[in-house]
This record gives C-alpha cells, structure tokens and sequence, in this order.
C-alpha cells in the first residue's frame, strides 16, 4: 500500500474525519442507506486499510459482512479490539461506538463507502435511462435514488475499472486496482477511494473474502 511513513496509532482516523465533516457547516446530507437485501453477494471481507486525511497516513483493519437484509461494518484497532460497529439492519442504520468520540459519527457516510467499494453498481447489460443493451459499451450511468453513479470497465478484462458516485454536491471516485477468483466469485482485491471535498483518501487491500451459504 501506499504512503509507508504511516502514523503507529489506532485505527481512529476514518470515523473521526466522518464525524468531522458530518458536522461541517452547510455540509450535504449523507447518502441514503440502500436495503442490503438489495446487494450481493452475502460475503464476509477482511480487510486492511491505509487512509490519508489531514496530511497524515493511518493503518487499520475492518470487517464487513452482508448477509441478507443486514450489512456490518467492524473498525478494530491494531490490537484487534473492536473500536465501532456499524449496521445496516434493513434500511436501519445504527452503531455501537466503544471508543470516546466515535459516537459522533453520521454511520451513513462509511456505509456509503463500504457499498460501492465491494458491491455492484449499474447493470452493465442495459443503459442508463433507455434499457437498450450495452454489450459492446465500456461505460455506464445510472441512478440510485439521489445518487448518479458512472462506471468504466477495464477494455482488456472486462473488469471494473473506475466508479464515480455523486450525490448532494458530493463526488467519490473509486479505481478498482486489482480483482481476484473466478465467475460469481470474482471480487475487488486493492480498492482506492479518494473524495476531496471531505477531504480525505483511502486504499483496501482485502485479506480473504468468503462468501456465506
């Protein structure tokens, strides 16, 4: 991963710069929270994580975990203790902070992260708005509630390569570095997210991916 002059300290960053813009004054509203039932596959993710905000680097570990109409985000610390929790329990969105501060999080920004970073996108068999194929077409666009969502395959595997996800005044943009398996287990590997209004960037590498029965 990137930026090796990483700060030794516990993986505290991401929501804390969450929480912060969440607060800014005349901030756009965060996303809204898509029915996990909605998202495949059901999976388990292991992660590391390197994330800039601010000027510094921070390294951390997480674990997702979609299964049916419930998505999980854990934030641990180095040590492996669990530091924040949050849920997608069927359009309800919570969270358990067990370090001071992280209650101040708005949970929807994270969640918003973590959909598009592991998670289909537009259906790349039709076009935005007129549902005509789209065999022969590398890129798409399309709608999720506010949210516009773009997409550009890789031309030489097919895979997916870049996504922009807006909404609110608010742009992400994801490079898909690396994928991995085979078929329905195909799935990113190193995801790089950059968003600059918030302020901040971050980098996925996962460590294993199962997907559950």
């Amino acid at each position: 991963m990137p930026g090796r002059d990483l700060a030794a300290l516990p993986f505290l960053a991401l929501p804390f710069l969450l929480a912060a813009a969440s607060c800014a004054p005349r901030m756009p509203p965060a996303p809204d929270p898509i029915a996990p039932a909605a998202l495949t596959p059901d999976v388990r993710i292991e992660q590391s994580l390197w994330l800039k905000a601010g000027g510094r680097a921070f390294l951390g570990r997480g674990v997702v975990v979609k299964r049916g109409s419930r998505l999980d985000l854990l934030v641990l610390a180095p040590t492996g203790n669990r530091l924040l929790t949050v849920r997608n329990d069927d359009g309800i969105v919570t969270s358990e902070a067990r370090a001071p501060g992280l209650e101040r999080l708005n949970p929807r920004f994270l969640l918003a992260d973590v959909r598009w970073a592991f998670f289909a996108g537009c259906d790349p068999t039709a076009v935005a708005a007129t549902g005509a194929p789209a065999t022969a077409s590398l890129e798409r666009t399309c709608t999720f509630g506010g949210t516009t969502v773009r997409e550009v395959d890789d031309p030489a595997t097919g895979d997916l390569r870049h996504r922009e996800v807006s909404w609110g005044g608010l742009t992400a943009r994801l490079d898909f570095l690396q994928w991995a398996g085979e078929g329905a287990d195909r799935h990113p590997v190193k995801v790089r997210l950059e968003n600059e209004r918030l302020g901040y960037e971050w980098e996925v590498q996962v460590d294993a991916w199962k997907r559950l029965e």
